[in-house]
């Protein structure tokens, strides 16, 4: 399975720094976890979600790396309630059994969001593409619409 990563440009496809420091839907501050995603186009709207209105992202690559098995789905019941997405993902991450595991986007509930985790004895072998531009289109970020076309 190819999956993706939207990243800034200063950091390596695999740096889960900052899931570690902040937390996220599914870990909470502490726990190591990369965020990806089954196509680059919703790793871009999991980005998009939490920016301000307007505000372009600076600098985003996007890379991507092929994971030898397709990874089961975790369950949680309720993936909007929170505290739930964290303590499944902690759980999951805190056995590290598996090197990745998918869960529904909050997003677009068809599509799938695939989580890594650091503590596999795998991670380091994931080879990562070299990183290539990624551009926001401006039309995301303003809020004059579009000019109707005959």
């Amino acid at each position: 399975m190819l999956i993706y990563r939207l990243h800034r440009a200063v950091r390596a496809a695999g740096d889960y720094t900052g899931a570690l420091l902040a937390g996220g839907r599914w870990n909470p501050a502490g726990t190591g976890m990369l965020y990806t995603a089954q196509h680059l186009s919703l790793a871009c709207l999991e980005i998009l979600v939490h920016l301000e209105k307007g505000q372009l992202p600076p600098e985003y690559v996007w890379s991507n790396t092929r994971l030898r098995n397709d990874p089961a789905e975790l369950e949680t019941g309720n993936g909007r309630e929170l505290t739930a997405c964290q303590t499944a993902g902690q759980v999951w991450a805190e056995t590290a059994n598996e090197l990745a595991v998918r869960v529904r986007s909050v997003v677009i509930p068809e599509e799938f969001n695939v989580l890594l985790n650091p503590k596999h004895r795998r991670y380091g072998e994931l080879v990562w593409s070299d990183p290539r531009p990624f551009y926001f289109d401006q039309r995301l970020f303003t809020f004059a619409p579009e000019p109707e076309w005959d």
